[in-house]
């Protein structure tokens, strides 16, 4: 790697790979910055895919302009350009224009997408984007180049604490939760976890970690645990019950993350200590914006397959009773698709503190789903897995992820 350390680059990757936060409780951002009377500056460490780690750092000017700069330490492709917040239904958003690029498929001028809790978090989209057709008739903004899931380094926890976490599903999930067809999987997927629980240990200064995953149906699975395990700059490092080289990671507001072996997807989650007070977190005119993942993509009806993966933008707000969400047409003038991309989500119950299950009705029907939901700063952050299923016969059962922050002012 050009210009790191070797030491620095074996700890990011082991920090971050995917998407998987979980808030340790606390406060809102702050680590990962550096600033001068001039500006200030946020760096963050992640990758997009197994393989891919990027280092991406946001910079705001004394005057309030915003700029840009990432690397794909893999490729060593470099990019560089202005920020510009958007306002109205896509508040929450951040409209990125490379005025630098090194990469041969990314060109000057190409606009990219984000959103940032600075000094926590920053999920990114690099672009390009386009209107895509999800086949339903509609066209969606979105991307078919994955998410990058960058996050300031933290500190290594001095405390236990028990945490929920929701799965970002690896390729060959399949949610066993298609009313259509019962636990059975198609298309050579096999059924999995979809969410679960994760108790975190310290003793003499080493680290311990049980988890119990259950399915989307609220079956529980066999739990695995990690004991022994050390920690550095952050990152728990161990090897779990079943063999497994886990890594476990905390930024410095909190956020904690699991990364599973490639291939095996990665866990998103928050501490277990509040109970999310229904009628707050539902209270009318409450607005969210998010990113939509799909993980994987099987056929459509018809033998024709989907654009695969996609990342799209979300907005969402609450009405006292329920979250109602939509995708977008164009993000830009914050224009939602007007049929076939809404859903209504009915929180259900709440089997943890912070984790709640809900449904998804949607065109094609009732879907199941789950939250982890958390409050940093008075915001609300949630992270969400649902089944991912067609009224067409063209059964997906996909890992579908939703990640969100409030925008509420």
């Amino acid at each position: 790697m050009k210009g790191r350390s070797k030491t620095r680059f074996v700890n990011a990757v082991m920090v971050i790979v995917s998407v998987l936060l979980v808030s340790c409780g606390g406060g809102g951002g702050g680590g990962g910055g550096s600033s001068t009377s001039a500006s200030t500056t946020h760096d963050y460490i992640g990758t997009q895919t197994a393989g891919d780690f990027w280092t991406w750092s946001v910079t705001t000017a004394s005057s309030g302009a915003e700029t840009f700069t990432a690397t794909n330490e893999h490729t060593s492709y470099t990019y560089s350009g202005t920020a510009a917040a958007l306002a109205g239904t896509a508040t929450g958003f951040t409209k990125l224009t490379y005025t630098a690029s090194s990469d041969p498929g990314v060109a000057v001028g190409t606009t990219a997408y984000e959103i940032e809790i600075p000094g926590t978090v920053v999920m990114a989209v690099p672009g390009p984007f386009t209107q895509l057709n999800n086949g339903d008739g509609n066209l969606y903004f979105g991307s078919n180049n994955p998410p990058v899931m960058a996050a300031a380094q933290g500190t290594c926890p001095t405390t236990s604490g028990s945490f929920n976490w929701v799965l970002v599903p690896p390729t060959g999930w399949c949610s066993g939760d298609d009313p259509r067809q019962g636990a059975t999987c198609p298309n050579n997927t096999s059924i999995g976890p979809a969410y679960g629980t994760a108790q975190i240990t310290v003793s003499a200064g080493l680290y311990g970690m049980t988890v119990q995953p259950y399915l989307l149906s609220g079956t529980s699975q066999a739990p695995f645990t990690m004991t022994g395990a050390t920690c550095s700059d952050g990152v728990i490092s161990g090897i779990d019950s079943l063999g497994r080289s886990l890594n476990v990671a905390f930024t410095p507001s909190g956020l904690f993350f699991i990364d599973l072996p490639r291939g095996q997807g990665s866990m998103v989650g928050a501490d277990a200590s509040t109970l999310v007070d229904f009628t707050n977190f539902l209270q009318n005119g409450r607005t969210f914006a998010g990113w939509n993942f799909l993980s994987i993509r099987d056929l459509m009806s018809g033998g024709s397959p989907y654009s695969a993966p996609v990342a799209a933008p979300v907005h969402a707000t609450a009405n006292g009773t329920a979250i109602s969400g939509a995708s977008f047409s164009d993000l830009d003038s914050g224009t939602l698709v007007q049929s076939g991309s809404g859903a209504t989500l009915n929180l259900v119950s709440q089997p943890f503190p912070g984790l709640i299950k809900y449904t998804a009705a949607m065109s094609d029907g009732t879907h199941d789903g789950v939250f982890v939901i958390k409050q940093i700063g008075g915001k609300y952050y949630f992270f969400s897995v649902i089944d991912h299923w067609d009224s067409s016969g063209a059964d997906e059962m996909a890992g579908e992820n939703i990640f969100g922050i409030e925008t509420s002012q």
